[in-house]
């Protein structure tokens, strides 16, 4: 599962970066750009992590502060995607809405900390 994650991830890249090379040449390979890159795997990693992790704990007390684990890590996904396409030019939302999945991530995960801290104690 994870394997393929990982491919379907490097299988993914170069079709964005393609698209950005063709949209703006300025953009690709800068700094920004690899780090998002680095982020968005290691999200995707993480991610299946925690669905592994949430299997392992399925029907049980911790399992839903995994569930919002898992949540958190699909929005920093998206966030990452949406970071990724604005740095390649490839269109530009009127606001920006990857600051807002980093938001919402940010509170998904202090919730699921939260939630597994309740269960511990």
């Amino acid at each position: 599962m994870k394997l393929r994650l990982i491919i379907g991830a490097l299988l993914i890249v170069p079709l964005l970066t393609d698209r950005a090379m063709a949209s703006d040449l300025s953009g690709v390979g800068t700094v920004p750009v690899l780090i998002n890159l680095i982020i968005l795997a290691g999200a995707a990693a993480c991610l299946s992590m925690a669905i592994k992790l949430y299997n392992l704990v399925k029907g049980g007390a911790l399992a839903k502060g995994w569930q919002l684990f898992i949540i958190s890590f699909v929005t920093l996904i998206l966030g990452q995607f949406f970071a990724l396409a604005r740095e390649a030019r490839l269109f530009a939302p009127g606001f920006d809405i990857a600051a807002v999945l980093y938001l919402a991530t940010v509170l998904l995960w202090f919730f699921g900390l939260a939630q597994t801290r309740k269960v511990l104690e």
